[in-house]
């Protein structure tokens, strides 16, 4: 009896130090950001642009989306590395569990990185696996692989932040899928001006006057106009998650 009990005891022990070991190869979270570039793999203007969105949800909703990049996760399954992080740091809130975690890795190479995201379960039944894995097949992957990981970011986080946003019935300032932004084609350009002119043409022969000029409605910022970037970051505000995810190799 005693022998067991020292037996169970040294297991104990090698168990303690087992975790204490994975939770120092978890790195520590930056401070005053909600993007995490631990593996220096997005640009300074998108990282600016994300967590100034970031930070105005948290505030109107209090859900946390959060980027982290690192080189590597020390052989673990990526779902539940993220699943740990979200606990770890304490992502969303305590109460409402609400937390993202876009979550990917660049240390194993082209085709062996991982990418995950993984939520809390006060937001499974908005970001149920399914929707996650087709975001990350036909947002994130195919801008990563074409090597633009800017807008693999960015791409991915603007389907992440509109449906956290329309959870909550939210209605603050607005992120946009970059495929918005893109320029018009030419041709679209020339037609649209020549429609112009023939109707200026008409209304000026018919009536002598002008169109007159309108307002353009939108969201205001953009996700491809920055915004102004707002003071004081939230924090992590203790939220947990029970696996809740999907994740990829890019």
């Amino acid at each position: 009896m005693k022998r067991f009990i020292i037996q169970l005891t040294i297991v104990g022990i090698m168990f303690a130090f087992s975790m204490k070991v994975a939770d120092a190869a978890m790195p520590t979270p930056m401070k005053n950001t909600y993007i995490h570039d631990f593996a220096n793999a997005i640009s300074s203007s998108v990282k600016e642009e994300l967590n100034h969105y970031s930070e105005q949800l948290d505030k109107g909703t209090g859900a946390e989306i959060m980027i982290v990049t690192v080189d590597n996760i020390n052989g673990e399954e990526p779902k539940m590395y993220a699943t740990k992080m979200i606990r770890s740091w304490g992502i969303g809130d305590a109460k409402k569990n609400n937390g993202v975690l876009i979550l990917a890795t660049f240390g194993q190479g082209e085709g062996k990185n991982d990418v995950v995201i993984a939520v809390g379960q006060g937001l499974e039944g908005a970001l149920p696996d399914g929707k996650l894995g087709r975001i990350l097949d036909t947002v994130f992957y195919p801008n990563a692989s074409a090597g633009d990981i800017d807008k693999a970011f960015k791409e991915t986080y603007a389907e992440v932040f509109q449906t956290v946003a329309k959870e909550y019935n939210w209605n603050g300032e607005m992120p946009k899928n970059t495929a918005d932004n893109e320029e018009m084609p030419t041709w679209m350009v020339i037609l649209i001006v020549i429609i112009v002119l023939v109707v200026y043409t008409f209304i000026s022969n018919g009536r002598g006057g002008g169109p007159r000029s309108g307002r353009r409605g939108g969201f205001p910022g953009g996700f491809g106009g920055g915004g102004s970037k707002g003071g004081g970051f939230g924090g992590f505000g203790g939220g947990s998650s029970a696996g809740g995810g999907a994740s990829r190799k890019f």
